[in-house]
């Protein structure tokens, strides 16, 4: 028997967390989400995801970006080993030219991904840092 890996999404679209974790699933993956950020730090402490796939604006109530709960994600002794990759459309939205580059301390992530993100662009992600098998054998 094989434990699946755990993927935690937390995106305030509710389509693109529907999207997502249908691809997700459909390969392997176990899903859940969040469609606030601080919800989705809690869940995160819980539910105990191998790796998280995080948005970075939030409409709603005033509360952290993703670049912000990502350095509260990488602070977390329970939380710093667990990978995130952002999914954002910030540059589109922005017309930003620039490129966001992951760093240890302003953007502590494995990537960055532009919405909207390809299936394949995002599974080829998600396997360079969880591994190519979604099922992971059982010890």
């Amino acid at each position: 028997m094989s434990e699946k890996q755990r993927i935690l999404m937390v995106d305030d679209d509710i389509q693109a967390v529907d999207t997502v974790e249908t691809l997700l699933q459909s390969v392997g993956y176990e899903t859940n989400h969040s469609y606030m950020a601080a919800e989705g730090i809690q869940l995160a402490r819980t539910w105990k995801p191998d790796l998280i796939l995080l948005d970075v604006m939030f409409a709603g109530p005033p509360g952290p970006d993703g670049f912000e709960v990502s350095r509260d994600l990488h602070a977390d002794p329970d939380l710093k080993d667990t990978p995130v990759i952002i999914l954002s459309g910030l540059k589109k939205f922005f017309g930003m030219t620039t490129d966001f580059a992951p760093d240890e301390t302003w953007m502590p992530v494995k990537a960055f991904l532009e919405k909207p993100v390809k299936p394949a662009t995002l599974l080829e992600a998600i396997q360079k840092v969880l591994g190519p098998d979604p099922n992971k054998a059982a010890a």
